[in-house]
């Protein structure tokens, strides 16, 4: 019952700046598993550099920590607003699945990464984040099942459509916004959440795999699971979710490994055009330009992904890394300094920030336009449509009264 009772602040990890040394640690912590073959040895400099990064931003959490408090507006909605948003979501997956003639997860023949409309999709999936981690907001606050039942319908949908990637970034977001509502987590929520990760991990691994038609040889033998690992007698599975987490480290240091040092290649124009401007612009000024995409040294062909420093080293090397880095802390508080202005969706656009820094271990999201859309215009064009919706009804109620 003393167990029961006991509950732990972790409302604190809700810290963007805090999250970019948890999650680059986690992924480091991984990494020296030692479960693959092909992962070259973490240098001396790109430790110091992370030494040194969280340095800093463990500075810059505090101090975002001391002088910021968590906002949850409390708002009277008007219902239908939140129904019509709920079916304009729902009515834009549908047209996803009329456009294409097939849905994921019945037709196999196809390949999952081509599924969704031009335009149309990129809004369906970041409505479905934006609003599936609001839906689960207001039920948090008002404790009306339709919205958790708005809230799974969502996650069934991205489910169906097979995009992994969409539904870590609902589950992570939600997450992170139950700490922040519930300040406090019993030990005994703890406990559970970490006997929880091993099924997760297989399940993470056991989808992926069976959206990529992997086999276990494949997974193994090809992807370079070490003796280590295989002596262990885990499952492959659990190797995916391994490769998922430090891969991109192993990519990065190989690229440090086969780099020049300082500039390494000196390639301005790439760095500025592959790591800080928004990749819908830049796809759009390839041919114009004559410019392609970095070709970044990897491990392995089949894994591509190199955190968000990866580019920035090969195009630039430690000053990119650097450049990066301070444009990451720009990206952070630009975010911060909008969503309290416009602070209607304050505690969600905080959630998805969140998710979006701890993601970054995976890959450059900072300069994708689905990120900047749920940072930094849905915010601030669904705060006016609420509050606009509110200045309505109290103007209502005053002509009655």
């Amino acid at each position: 019952m003393k167990l029961h009772k006991t509950r732990i602040p972790l409302s604190f990890i809700v810290n963007p700046f805090y999250l970019y040394c948890i999650s680059f640690s986690l992924a480091i912590t991984v990494y020296v598993w030692g479960w693959s073959s092909i992962f070259p040895k973490l240098s001396v400099g790109l430790i110091l550099f992370f030494i040194v990064s969280f340095i800093f931003f463990i500075v810059a959490g505090y101090f975002f920590s001391k002088k910021n408090s968590i906002l949850f507006i409390s708002y009277r909605y008007n219902l239908y607003l939140n129904d019509l948003i709920f079916g304009v979501i729902i009515l834009l997956g549908l047209v996803n699945v009329l456009y294409m003639g097939y849905l994921p997860v019945l037709d196999r023949s196809y390949n999952y990464r081509d599924f969704g409309m031009p335009v149309i999709d990129p809004v369906f999936n970041t409505l479905s984040i934006f609003f599936s981690v609001f839906f689960f907001q207001t039920y948090l606050r008002h404790r009306e099942k339709r919205f958790l039942i708005y809230f799974l319908i969502i996650l069934i949908v991205q489910i169906l459509f097979f995009r992994r990637s969409t539904i870590m970034w609902i589950f992570a977001s939600s997450s992170f916004l139950y700490l922040l509502f519930k300040q406090r987590i019993s030990v005994l929520v703890i406990i559970a959440g970490i006997i929880c990760i091993p099924f997760l991990s297989y399940c993470f691994g056991l989808y992926g795999n069976t959206r990529s038609n992997l086999t276990k040889s494949f997974v193994l033998n090809d992807l370079g699971a070490s003796n280590t690992f295989k002596d262990t007698g885990i499952n492959y599975n659990h190797y995916m979710t391994y490769l998922y987490i430090s891969s991109p480290l192993a990519n990065l240091q190989e690229n440090i490994d086969r780099g020049k040092g300082f500039l390494n290649r000196e390639d301005v124009k790439d760095f500025i055009f592959y790591s800080l401007m928004p990749v819908s612009v830049t796809i759009r000024l390839e041919k114009p330009l004559n410019i392609t995409p970095p070709a970044c040294n990897l491990i392995n062909p089949e894994l591509i992904v190199g955190s968000l420093f990866m580019i920035s080293y090969f195009t630039l090397g430690w000053l990119g890394m650097t450049i990066m880095l301070i444009f990451l802390f720009v990206f952070i508080v630009l975010c911060l300094f909008l969503i309290k202005i416009w602070n209607t969706f304050f505690a969600t656009t905080l959630s998805i920030l969140s998710t979006t820094i701890s993601l970054l271990i995976f890959s450059n999201f900072l300069n994708r336009l689905d990120v900047i859309l749920m940072l930094f215009i849905y915010p601030v064009f669904f705060h006016f449509v609420y509050t606009m919706n509110n200045r309505g009804l109290m103007l209502k109620e005053t002509d009655e009264k």
